[in-house]
């Protein structure tokens, strides 16, 4: 059941769950609404901008030396931890 398909419904009816999920619907919707809006200063959107890094990243190094790095910026934790 969609909560915002009932305007009707009392809001002192709703259980703390129902409110939760309606505020999170509400929520969603206007962040939604506001990125797909919102245009930066070179006139594209925010849905736009994000979209357009996606393949962006680009290294001259070689799988294996990236690999090598980030294996070696790895560090193993010696703190006994207890509960």
């Amino acid at each position: 059941m969609t909560i915002l398909s009932a305007p009707d419904q009392p809001i002192s009816t709703l259980t703390v769950a129902e409110l939760e999920t309606l505020i999170t619907e509400i929520v969603r919707r206007v962040l939604r609404e506001e990125m797909l809006q919102s245009v930066r200063e070179n006139g594209r959107t925010m849905s736009e901008e994000f979209l357009a890094t996606f393949g962006a990243w680009q290294d001259d190094r070689s799988a294996e030396e990236i690999i090598s790095e980030i294996y070696a910026s790895r560090t193993a934790s010696a703190t006994d931890v207890t509960l």
